[in-house]
């Protein structure tokens, strides 16, 4: 990983320094108020990730944030993400530039190295090329598990801009590799909270009578048979919470899903969660979802729905997971049967967040 070391650094990290320079406060204000574009069209609109949409790493991960924020309590506070598996080799870092997330590969490295494969300086490129990251860190002495950054700078170069530079914080460390998770929580005792949103399966015998009566309700379905034949499935997001998702089958080409947010010490205390309804295109239920398909790292799941066996008319829609509710951020329809197939994910585009 190291190219020319400390020398390459020194030249090119110098020019980057005195271009930063350059900076208007506006910059700064740029990245501290996130959903505003930066007002100088040539000043790079770099913005920090809201919180509740950074997923807990699955391994390992360096996670820097703007020195003077709070992860913990803002709403806004990391500016750069990098995941990495427990052999530290690197996939993929993300920083935000306006509506864009570039996907950057760490392509050399500067100093001396210290835990987690980290490096004083660090460069990284986008994979486009346009952009280049530089990380200029300071680490605080080792103690424990986890390293913390005590200080250091962000440089985000991309031809035809200013150069942004901000103040960083932060810190890298490893997740305990993820067990399998509990079957009963009162049944396991103390349990493991480091990893939440992983799945695990709930006993069919915790769904309280109730919550079965409410999906009757809900959906027309024998849903006590149906989750005893295809299980229910637990996703957790917090020390007492959890999403149960629960299917049925009522139709041949279509699975209901609804989905409960659950008191894991008390399942009687439960709410079903809801799906946004888009303009024109009234839902059958606002506690369904047909089909569902998951990617847990971005806590986003995926549904379709085909009209007919054909395939040729449907819906298609993406739902993310924020404070233990569902926000959509796509909608897609088809609503001619037309005798063309055509994959849900190309439906013509209806909403996006």
């Amino acid at each position: 990983m190291k190219r020319n070391g400390d020398a390459w650094f020194s030249r090119h990290r110098a020019g980057a320094q005195r271009l930063a320079g350059t900076l208007a406060a506006g910059a700064v204000l740029a990245i501290a108020l996130p959903a505003l574009a930066a007002e100088d069209d040539a000043t790079l609109d770099v913005r920090l990730f809201k919180t509740s949409d950074i997923a807990p790493p699955s391994a390992c991960s360096l996670r820097l944030w703007q020195a003077n924020r709070d992860p913990d309590t803002d709403r806004y506070a990391h500016v750069f993400l990098e995941d990495f598996g427990f052999d530290f080799a690197r996939s993929a870092a993300r920083i935000r530039i306006g509506d864009a997330v570039p996907r950057l590969t760490r392509i050399a490295v500067g100093g001396a190295a210290t835990g987690y494969d980290l490096y004083p300086v660090q460069l990284y490129r986008s994979d486009d090329g346009d952009t280049r990251v530089i990380l200029d860190l300071t680490f605080a002495p080792e103690e424990g598990e986890a390293i913390e950054v005590e200080t250091g700078k962000l440089t985000v170069i991309r031809q035809g801009f200013l150069p942004f530079r901000m103040s960083v914080a932060g810190g890298a460390g490893c997740m305990t590799p993820p067990a399998n998770g509990p079957t009963s929580l009162a049944d396991e005792g103390e349990t493991d909270f480091s990893n939440l949103f992983e799945t695990y399966d709930v006993r069919t015998a915790d769904v309280p009578d109730e919550m079965i009566a409410a999906l009757n309700s809900t959906y027309d379905c024998d849903w006590r048979a149906s989750l005893e034949r295809i299980g229910v499935t637990g996703y957790q997001t917090s020390e007492e919470g959890a999403i149960w998702e629960m299917g049925c089958s009522a139709g041949m080409h279509n699975a209901a899903y609804v989905y409960a947010h659950v008191n894991l010490y008390a399942p009687g205390e439960f709410t079903f969660l809801t799906f946004q309804n888009v303009k024109g295109h009234p839902r059958m239920s606002a506690n369904v979802l047909f089909n569902p398909v998951w990617d847990l790292p971005t806590r986003t799941v995926s549904s379709f729905t085909v009209d007919r066996g054909l395939g040729d008319c449907g819906t298609y829609e993406r739902h993310r997971v924020v404070d233990a509710a569902f926000e959509m951020i796509e909608y897609r329809a088809k609503p001619d049967c037309d005798g063309t197939a055509v994959d849900p994910e190309r439906y013509p585009l209806i909403y996006r967040r």
